[in-house]
């Protein structure tokens, strides 16, 4: 009883003046189930559409417009329906994409109001909840073992969401969320934390227990997009820029890569795979029927089509265009198969074909702009751990995942602007004191 004590129990939040514990447990939602739609066509509806839906009538009756958001948006509409009405590209697939951002920055926006602009509560009630998934994934490991289906197989429950077999552990932890690289980019930020926390001796929202758990749940998606996090994370959090540091980091990296490539069968195709493409260009069926190649043939449709339209790209929801015009599924490769043709399992990729170069620069502005460095002051601990946490999920986000709003990614984005905005208020405030 007393190791589910453990755990289980967090310090008590405050929650702040005005927040309904329900309307919080709506938004949380939002951001951790992204595995449940009712229906596909004529787009996926998920299930945190009805939250949405449910709660921006009173948001907007109490908040004002964002309007820093919707200038944003607005030019996304205008270059969108340019390339619309020139090159032809499908209405439905522009709107659907613009219309699902709108939707849902307006949401998060009102979210950052409705919490009074406390980005530190939302942080750490996000961690907590992050956190729970985790403990959900260690539940699915003890499931599989023990051969109870409901306890590790949700698809009773959960209709975008299946059992992964392989990796280390024979399933690869997938939780609640529907690929074990979805875990290994929403809980990035909880993985933060708790490599923090066992590196630097704190207790940081997590105890040494909870710390070990996450990162055991991490290790056991057998996720690369994990694997490059958790390098990451040990960079920031040990401030290892430094060349003795970063030879010391690399070499163990090396390591554990020999390591996971002479025992894991899916590390070890990932390897060879992407080598043969990257390397060789050899399109045969063995490295082009894996997910290797999705990101290389992402990568040429985004080169491509950013030679054609280098500067504003050709808008939003169009990246279904690009790929039917420079996959090289519709070229090079002679057998029949298709994967990510909405989204190209890149953020990156998918911006430089949707946005251009001023997409790509602008958001890595706001990335390197809001991002906070090692600070003198310990009064500054939180806005980096914040600013870091939110900034590994963002760089693994642009690496392997291509959805724009998909678990509460424009939340994050939120986040980390007002968490810089928040440090650099209080620092002129210490300044002048």
């Amino acid at each position: 009883m007393n190791l589910v004590r453990q755990i289980l129990q967090f310090e008590k939040l405050e929650r702040p003046k005005g927040v309904s514990i329900w309307v919080e447990g709506m938004i949380m939602l939002t951001v951790v189930l992204s595995s449940y739609i009712f229906f596909k066509q004529p787009f996926e509806f998920y299930f945190h559409y009805i939250i949405f839906l449910g709660l921006l009538p009173f948001f907007f009756l109490k908040y004002r417009l964002p309007k820093f958001v919707l200038q944003i948006l607005l030019f996304t509409l205008v270059v969108g329906l340019f390339y619309v009405a020139i090159n032809g590209y499908e209405t439905f697939q522009f709107i659907k994409v613009w219309g699902g951002l709108l939707l849902s920055l307006v949401f998060y926006s009102y979210v950052i109001q409705y919490f009074k602009y406390n980005v530190e509560y939302i942080f750490k009630r996000f961690i907590q909840w992050g956190y729970y998934t985790c403990v959900i994934g260690m539940v699915q490991v003890v499931g599989f073992y023990l051969k109870i289906a409901p306890f590790y197989d949700y698809g009773w429950l959960l209709n975008k969401w299946k059992v992964i077999n392989g990796g280390i552990l024979g399933i690869r932890i997938n939780s609640i969320y529907s690929e074990p690289s979805t875990v290994a980019v929403v809980i990035a930020p909880v993985v933060y934390v708790a490599i923090y926390n066992l590196i630097l001796k704190q207790k940081y929202l997590l105890s040494k227990i909870q710390s070990l758990i996450v990162i055991a749940v991490y290790i056991g998606t057998s996720s690369s997009t994990a694997y490059i996090g958790i390098f990451f994370v040990i960079i920031l959090v040990t401030d290892s820029i430094r060349l003795r540091y970063t030879v010391i980091g690399l070499s163990i990296a090396a390591l554990a890569g020999w390591g996971l490539y002479s025992n894991i069968d899916e590390f070890r195709s990932r390897v060879d795979t992407s080598i043969g493409l990257w390397v060789y260009q050899d399109y045969s069926i063995q490295n082009t029927n894996t997910s290797s190649f999705v990101l290389y043939n992402s990568y040429n449709i985004a080169v491509s089509n950013l030679k054609d339209y280098p500067v504003f790209g050709t808008g939003l929801g169009s990246y279904e265009m690009a790929y039917e015009e420079y996959s090289l599924t519709k070229s090079v490769i002679s057998y029949d198969f298709e994967f990510n043709r909405f989204d190209g399992n890149s953020m990156l990729l998918r911006l430089m074909v949707e946005t251009g170069l001023i997409g790509v620069i602008f958001i890595g502005i706001v990335i390197f702009r809001g991002f906070i460095g090692k600070s003198v002051d310990h009064s500054h601990r939180d806005y980096r751990i914040v600013s870091q946490a939110i900034f590994v999920m963002m760089a693994l986000y642009l690496l392997r995942q291509g959805n724009y709003f998909l678990n509460g990614l424009p939340l994050f984005y939120l986040l980390y602007y007002y968490n810089w905005k928040n440090y650099i208020t209080n620092s002129k405030l210490i300044d002048e004191k």
